[in-house]
């Protein structure tokens, strides 16, 4: 098998991918709003939901390898993330009350560190100058959603693009660590290990993400209209599912 040989049909636009994604991210969040928590229902939809997060990363890399202006779309991501705010910390508030915190940033902001990881990938020559720079990004990355597994997803994607086998080593790695992670936060948390073990098996959705990145042909697709799409619907839907919540309950 060559490295360079395609497991699955190059047949999904960026705009395609970039619609999966939307919907992934509004069915795991539904569910987070209005099933019970920890119920097979609702494991099975975050399952799903994991398929957002490479997914976009992903596209992230994507766009900064057509991009015209990196400040002006490193620029937009962190406006987005700012917008963002106030709609994310309502919405953790209607789910867990409890947890959130000032300190509770949103997948924007977390995308942000990742395009500056990119940057810094590409740019920074000198090995200590770029290690210590992207430690610093994975460490800020875990006060935002997705920490740590969105900058190297990103990473990954970035530097494994024409080596497929390495990209899905990779992303199996970084899937089963996300998973790890996840396990011991909720183990130190207090939980039982079995119940950590089973009750965070959602995290490992994310595999479900490689078939269709690895489908991707790098074509734009359709474009969302209006512009920018993406970016507002984040905001406006984690608002409006807030709202609902609260109305029901």
């Amino acid at each position: 098998m060559t490295e360079n040989k395609r497991f699955f049909p190059a047949a999904l636009s960026d705009g395609t991918l970039r619609q999966v994604a939307m919907v992934c991210m509004l069915i795991d969040h539904f569910a987070w709003a209005f099933l019970p928590s920890g119920s097979v229902p609702a494991g099975i939809l975050h399952a799903f939901g994991r398929i957002t997060a490479p997914v976009i990363c992903f596209l992230l890399t994507e766009g900064y390898r057509h991009t015209h202006s990196f400040r002006k779309y490193l620029t937009r991501m962190m406006i987005f993330a700012a917008v963002s705010y106030f709609p994310y910390l309502f919405f953790l508030w209607t789910i867990a009350p409890g947890s959130v915190s000032p300190l509770s940033f949103n997948m924007l902001y977390t995308l942000s560190l990742s395009l500056a990881a990119l940057w810094t990938e590409e740019h920074i020559r000198e090995r200590d100058e770029r290690a210590l720079i992207l430690a610093l990004l994975l460490f800020l990355s875990l006060f935002g959603d997705w920490p740590i597994a969105a900058i190297l997803f990103t990473l990954n994607f970035s530097k494994n693009r024409s080596r497929r086998e390495k990209l899905i080593r990779g992303h199996l790695l970084i899937a089963a660590g996300f998973y790890l992670f996840s396990v011991w936060s909720s183990f130190s948390g207090g939980d039982g290990l079995v119940h950590a073990l089973l009750a965070n098996s959602f995290q490992l959705g994310t595999v479900l993400a490689l078939p269709l990145v690895l489908s991707g042909n790098g074509k734009k697709g359709r474009v969302c209209k209006p512009r920018y799409f993406f970016y507002w619907f984040y905001p406006i839907h984690l608002l409006v599912l807030g709202a609902l919540r609260l109305m029901i309950s």
